[in-house]
């Protein structure tokens, strides 16, 4: 038998709240007759679930969208913003040579 936490009502936000509340609806429609305390419980269990499983899925894919920041080395030159000469020297001290 599974032990899950059941999931806090705060940890969502309104929005969510009121998701929560459709989900308990067409959840509670699907059964077909009024549910005991017990089972609406379960309902509300597993309304919370669903939306937290799509909060989920939603923050991990803002994740992959997010852009790695480059190297100053292999940026391009349009993406350079600032340029450090003495740092760029002490990298390549051959520079520092005119022979």
């Amino acid at each position: 038998m599974k032990s899950t936490k059941e999931i806090s009502i705060d940890q969502f936000t309104d929005g969510e709240k009121e998701l929560i509340e459709a989900k308990v609806k067409t959840l509670t429609l699907k059964k077909g007759h009024v549910p005991s305390s017990k089972e609406e419980k379960e309902i509300l269990k597993e309304a919370k679930r669903l939306v937290m499983k799509d909060r989920v899925v939603k923050e991990s894919t803002k994740a992959v969208v997010a852009k790695k920041p480059r190297k100053p080395s292999t940026a391009k030159e349009s993406e350079v913003k600032e340029f450090n000469w003495s740092a760029s020297l002490r990298k390549n001290p051959r520079a520092l040579r005119n022979s």
